[in-house]
């Protein structure tokens, strides 16, 4: 069993591992390597507890948690959680680093281990997203970021840097399944609807995404509208409900089996609004005529034909899709 766990748990096995941990490997920095038995119970334990309470720390440093994941009763990798953002992270490291031993490495661990990571950040970090960074030689740690939903956002020379949601979507995972409930805006000027770009494809999608726990579908739409495309617009009815099932493609959705239980909105919008022209995952935002919808690639597939209909005035239709043999 995977389990994630604070320092003090097992001395002899927490100081073997942060012993034979790397000086700096992939960014993450062990100030503490080759440390004898004795200084890591006297003096290495009681900083980690004082720097997770706050207390005596340098200026630069800010409160921070340290966790180990077990394997039943071995110590397979390490994990930090940066309570907040200095500039200095926010640029740079941001809220989470881990290191997982050679040995255990491509069988999962990290990708299980940042989840409960995640799962605990979530309680304690103040902003609103999770700030990681991951060298750009190191393809195998993104992927573990993008499996956890992480998106790249930006990169230097060396680094991508990656946000992950600090809150959770209504959805869940399950062996290869993956679920999502979501809510989708409909915004229609001069007789073009917008819609978003998707960088794995070129296809068209619908902007909007995850409805958040304890928030109702039409605070989600009005939100992430906001999010997405700079304008505050308001959501004026349901206009469809669509159960969607499709084989994820790129991201941390690629090759999953997916099903989404969708509510897409008409919006209204502020006279003379200007929308921005990416959204804030850096996807193109493209605004398609509705007489074109047919001769583009739009997905769910159904919106082709239907979307009219129901900008035009028709009533809420509810549609089962199924694009999973396409």
């Amino acid at each position: 069993m995977l389990e994630l766990k604070k320092c003090n748990t097992d001395i002899e096995k927490e100081w073997a591992f942060v012993r034979d941990m790397p000086e700096d490997e992939n960014g993450l920095t062990n100030q503490y390597h080759g440390v004898l038995r004795i200084e890591f119970e006297e003096k290495v334990l009681p900083e980690m507890h004082k720097h997770e309470r706050g207390e005596d720390m340098p200026d630069w440093m800010v409160p921070q948690t340290t966790l180990y994941l077990w394997d039943n009763d071995r110590i397979v990798g390490q994990f930090r959680i940066r309570h907040y953002l200095t500039d200095a992270l926010r640029t740079g490291a941001g809220h989470i680093g881990y290191f997982v031993a050679k040995e255990f490495r491509g069988k999962g661990y990290a990708t299980e281990g940042l989840k409960q990571t995640l799962s605990l950040a979530r309680g304690i970090i103040s902003e609103d997203e999770i700030y990681l960074r991951v060298n750009k030689d190191n393809p195998a740690s993104l992927k573990v970021m993008q499996n956890n939903g992480g998106k790249v956002v930006g990169d230097d020379e060396d680094h991508f840097f990656v946000r992950i949601p600090k809150y959770f979507d209504c959805g869940m995972e399950k062996d290869n399944y993956w679920f999502r409930y979501r809510a989708g805006a409909i915004i229609v000027r001069d007789g073009k609807m917008l819609f978003v770009k998707s960088n794995f494809g070129g296809y068209y999608y619908m902007i909007g995404g995850g409805v958040h726990l304890g928030e109702d579908s039409k605070s989600c739409v009005e939100r992430e509208t906001y999010e997405e495309t700079g304008v505050k617009c308001t959501a004026r009815r349901i206009a469809i409900i669509c159960e969607n099932f499709f084989h994820g493609v790129g991201g941390a959705i690629d090759g999953k089996d997916c099903h989404e239980l969708e509510y897409y909105y008409l919006m209204d919008m502020p006279k003379e609004a200007i929308f921005e022209t990416s959204t804030d995952d850096d996807e193109k935002l493209e605004w398609v005529a509705l007489d074109e919808l047919t001769n583009n690639d739009i997905r769910p597939v159904f919106l082709k034909s239907e979307l009219k209909g129901v900008i035009e005035g028709g009533s809420l239709i509810h549609v089962i899709n199924d694009d999973r043999n396409a």
